[in-house]
């Protein structure tokens, strides 16, 4: 019998319920609310309240699958999924509910890199696993507007305190896509002439005891231990998944459309007898850049095994594809966006190849 796969839990009748599609309820994504114009990323919290409230009820309908623990182990409840499948399932979830399946990328992340260390023999994060079969919700503060593309502001700054642990200086560390959440990942670099980067989780509610955990004390610089080290790879691999469905959803949506407008007649004013909509270059730049970005991911999340091996490439070459693979879905997508612009342009206008 094959395994569950986490996309496997998203029934189409269950889809169909989710709520999360857009801050306006009519479908726009994740990547549509929060990037401007030329390209650049907005803060991805700038959400309306209705549309936060709709994402609350998708990540309990969500939860009552088991969406949210496929990559808690299987002593802990959950499919021990790979990096990979949850990959996947993030972009069967993105294409119909993308703000949803942003809000609840955090979670798998933070919990998949905590499957990860405990299959590599490390206990310090058992606790996130056992939070997350009770229930318990993860999200990720990222600080300021595109913080998730860093996974973490270099400008967030700590200092010890005493018993208490770290004192977070930057209030903005607890901004987060994730709606009702029981515990967020802050970030922060201690000042010195040696500084370290402190990784912590603050929690609310009276069910978070206590209410402040410190996960990593390292210093600043690359990664050296398994669970940092994929929390990155997890974080930007099930984040840039969103971003590339989110692209491929608002393009076979343009496509749709300049097609229909073909087959329905050519509106007042619009593209003349012979020339159709779709014969024109931003249509395959477009698609190029969707399957060089869907290669991008894959080349991360593919190989990446169900227990990575503690050691150099951990924070060395690996690190930079990651980064770099985030960078070309990142930038890939913005570019997408803008050629679907000149597409539904091209699709109710008179006919000219636009300018590159």
């Amino acid at each position: 019998m094959a395994a569950i796969r986490p996309r496997d839990l998203l029934s189409d009748g269950l889809l169909g319920r989710l709520g999360g599609t857009g801050a306006d309820g009519t479908g726009a994504g994740a990547a549509d609310g929060a990037r401007a114009a030329d390209g650049a990323r907005e803060p991805a919290r700038a959400v309306s309240r209705d549309a936060a409230r709709a994402v609350s009820r998708d990540i309990a309908k969500l939860a009552d699958v088991g969406y949210l623990n496929v990559a808690l182990p299987p002593e802990f409840g959950g499919l021990g999924c790979t990096l990979r499948r949850a990959a996947c399932g993030q972009r069967r979830l993105a294409r119909h509910a993308p703000l949803t399946a942003t809000a609840v990328s955090a979670h798998l992340y933070w919990t998949g890199a905590a499957a990860d260390a405990y299959r590599a023999g490390d206990d310090s994060m058992r606790w996130i696993l056992l939070e997350a079969a009770r229930g318990a919700l993860f999200a990720g503060g990222h600080d300021e507007a595109g913080g998730d593309l860093r996974f973490a502001s270099p400008r967030s700054r700590c200092e010890l305190a005493g018993e208490m642990g770290y004192r977070f200086k930057t209030p903005s560390v607890l901004s987060t896509v994730t709606p009702s959440w029981d515990w967020v990942a802050v970030h922060g670099i201690t000042d010195g002439a040696r500084p370290d980067a402190v990784l912590a989780f603050a929690g609310r509610g009276s069910r978070c005891t206590p209410a402040f955990r410190v996960a990593r004390v390292l210093p600043a610089g690359t990664p050296s231990d398994v669970f940092t080290s994929s929390a990155i790879a997890w974080g930007h691999s099930l984040l840039a998944s969103v971003e590339y469905s989110d692209a491929r959803r608002a393009f076979n949506n343009a496509v749709a459309l300049a097609g229909g407008r073909r087959a329905g007649g050519s509106p007042a004013g619009g593209s003349p007898a012979g020339a159709h909509p779709l014969d024109r270059w931003p249509v395959a730049e477009a698609s190029l850049r969707l399957d060089s970005m869907k290669a991008a991911i894959a080349q991360i999340t593919h190989p990446w095994p169900l227990v990575p091996e503690q050691g150099p490439d951990l924070g060395g070459q690996h690190l930079i594809g990651i980064h770099t693979m985030r960078h070309v879905v990142a930038d890939g997508a913005a570019h997408v966006h803008r050629l679907i612009r000149q597409m539904t342009t091209a699709s109710s206008s008179p006919s000219s190849v636009p300018a590159r």
